[in-house]
């Protein structure tokens, strides 16, 4: 085959693509019912970027490496649910928008039928006790809009959920917890607080892990990465609820940070700056010890209160040897973005720019979700022609 067929034929699959992925945003689109961001001009630009820069649909799914041993183990044609027929399940079957619930009121299933070939049977099927075993990240490059002063440019998103103990009711809060009866708990409290440490520092590592992946250490490349503070305030409303201590939940959080930290491959050159939006949400003995992890360590910076604290300000930008990523905190029940415009949650500020408060950082981040990229739902497959679309985290 000549040269230039071969260049035709390849310009002719990027338009083919082109093509599909605009007819899935469409797609998205519909089963919010219109317009799913703060504005429509937003919208239609982040339209627009899927025929400036299809590659932004392009994302890779991090995995812990302990979960290897129990992946692609299926039993003919009848799922036996090893890892990666879990992980495929919750990509594939997602509710648009999820609350603690379906919010069968902001969306629109028969949609989701005539779109992605599903319903709400199908997206409910696994139980939740099997759901709450799946962890993963996605991450993501990004085009951030041009805003003020500040031209558009590239960026990263990595998309990721807490240890959810919303409530008392939530799997996490029955794995994690136990099943609560006469108003009390099944397990030892030493039990529970070392499978929350054991559960959140695995979400801080699929974070530097989905980072790491997209960096080239060998090359002088470092990674940045601005996250807010995952699994607390509403993730913790049922410790509060239950009269457990939260701030001992907390205090976990804060030794898994210094574990990560410690344990990091040395070859990894990044820094964690964590955001605290709120502090006066927090005790100021747990503040305090974030502020001394600051001062003691080199790849950990903090940034507290609307000045700081915002994950969505002050992003770094500019420095060719460093990529940024933003952490968004989501729900592996729901689409990236899940309310959009209505998600009043790190989530919706992230993805949607929601109630308009943070139109300095407005990004294509909705088209990480899985059906732009199809190869994610065919890990093996993709791998066959090159692309590792599945990665799992080193040991460490």
């Amino acid at each position: 085959m000549s040269s230039s067929t071969t260049t035709q034929t390849t310009q002719s699959d990027v338009v083919r693509n082109v093509e599909r992925q605009n007819r899935v945003f469409n797609l998205y689109m519909s089963v919010y019912g219109g317009q799913a961001y703060h504005t429509a001009e937003q919208q239609g630009w982040v339209y627009d970027m899927i025929s400036r820069d299809p590659e932004l649909c392009r994302t890779t799914l991090i995995y812990p490496s302990e979960n290897e041993n129990s992946m692609w183990g299926r039993a003919g044609a009848v799922p036996s649910y090893g890892m990666d027929v879990k992980i495929t399940e919750v990509l594939m079957y997602p509710t648009p928008v999820y609350w603690g619930k379906a919010r069968d009121d902001m969306f629109d299933w028969a949609a989701v039928g005539r779109g992605f070939g599903y319903n709400e049977r199908r997206a409910t099927r696994m139980p939740d006790e099997l759901r709450d075993t799946v962890q993963y990240a996605i991450v993501g490059r990004v085009r951030v809009k041009a805003h003020g002063d500040v031209e558009e440019h590239d960026s990263h998103v990595i998309h990721t959920e807490g240890v959810n103990l919303e409530s008392v009711e939530t799997p996490a809060f029955k794995s994690v917890v136990g099943i609560v009866r006469g108003g009390g708990v099944t397990r030892a409290k030493s039990e529970i607080l070392a499978d929350y440490y054991e559960r959140h520092r695995q979400v801080l590592k699929l974070i530097i892990e989905a980072a790491a992946s997209q960096v080239d250490f060998g090359a002088g490349e470092t990674a940045f990465i601005q996250a807010p503070m995952i699994g607390a305030g509403c993730f913790l409303r049922g410790v509060t609820e239950l009269g457990l201590d939260v701030g001992e939940f907390l205090q976990q959080q804060v030794f898994a940070m210094i574990s990560v930290l410690n344990m990091a491959p040395p070859e990894y050159k990044f820094v964690y700056k964590l955001c605290i939006f709120n502090t006066a949400e927090f005790s100021n003995d747990i503040v305090a010890e974030y502020q001394r992890l600051a001062a003691d360590d080199y790849r950990f910076e903090l940034g507290m209160d609307k000045s700081g604290g915002n994950v969505l300000a002050n992003v770094p930008r500019g420095n060719y040897r460093q990529k940024v990523f933003v952490v968004n905190a989501g729900d592996a029940h729901s689409f990236i973005g899940n309310g959009m415009k209505h998600e009043r949650s790190v989530e919706g500020f992230v993805v949607a720019n929601a109630q308009g408060y943070n139109p300095q950082w407005q990004n294509t981040s909705f088209l990480h979700n899985a059906y732009f990229n199809p190869d994610i739902f065919t890990p093996e497959k993709a791998a066959l022609s090159g692309r590792q679309v599945w990665k799992a985290t080193m040991e460490w």
